[in-house]
């Protein structure tokens, strides 16, 4: 439970985290939680979770809405792609879904793209080297991705 910044009176005290994404990387488990309504920005966390010990520790923090986390390799790097489903500062969803680029975890995010109609998934085509994004009402949205 996190503390509910906004409508504590309306919605309760807390909102509570929900796993939206889960992405395997190294031994471990990214897991990407959302909280609950009104969805207070930098409320939502992606965690890493050592698959030997079962430690977990906040990865990505001060997001609003991530619902998916996917680790890109290249080389000897690592970046990390966060989708998430609303941006903005207000509550509930003020604004469109975001595709996020970070170059290390807890690094600032580039946007990769932020026209994105309630986005629910996504996956990466090393080939083409696009990120594909579902949206809720059937769309398929593909994002071109440059080398790092």
């Amino acid at each position: 439970n996190f503390p509910n910044p906004l409508f504590p009176g309306l919605f309760g005290p807390f909102v509570e985290a929900v796993p939206t994404g889960i992405s395997y990387f190294d031994g471990r488990l990214l897991v990407a939680l959302i909280t609950g309504v009104p969805f207070p920005a930098g409320t939502s966390t992606v965690y890493s979770v050592d698959l030997k010990t079962g430690a977990q520790a906040p990865f990505i923090v001060g997001l609003k809405t991530a619902i998916d986390i996917l680790p890109i390799k290249e080389r000897n790097d690592t970046h990390y792609l966060v989708l998430q489903q609303a941006s903005g500062d207000g509550p509930f969803f003020p604004r469109a879904g975001l595709a996020l680029h970070f170059e290390v975890g807890g690094g600032p995010p580039t946007a990769l793209a932020g026209c994105l109609t309630m986005p629910t998934s996504m996956t990466f085509d090393e080939k083409t080297r696009r990120l594909y994004v579902t949206e809720l009402a059937g769309r398929i949205v593909a994002i071109p991705i440059a080398h790092q």
